[in-house]
């Protein structure tokens, strides 16, 4: 049982001092990426809302509630795009 709790405590260390390959990313890579995700987002619902209507979302069983909720995810998509588009612009 010792040498077990020692095996485990060397490699234990052997993995801190094991040198490791860091990504050096950007504050504009991140938001960058964060913006690209954002914009997919934005797409989606953007195109979903101008070829489904609440009417087709009604028939389907969805009441008024969830059509303007999907209405107001629309709209903070957009919002999100525009906040990382000035934070980018602001680098």
């Amino acid at each position: 049982m010792k040498a077990s709790v020692v095996i485990a405590a060397s490699f234990g260390l052997a993995c801190f001092a094991a040198p490791t390959k860091k990504a050096a990313y950007q504050d504009a890579d991140i938001l960058n990426y964060a913006l690209t995700l954002e914009h997919l987002e934005d797409k989606f619902y953007r195109e979903g809302l101008a070829n489904f209507t609440q009417a087709d979302f009604a028939a389907h069983g969805y009441d008024e509630t969830f059509y303007q909720n999907l209405q107001e995810i629309a709209f903070d998509e957009g919002t999100h795009v525009s906040f990382l588009t000035s934070a980018l612009e602001g680098l």
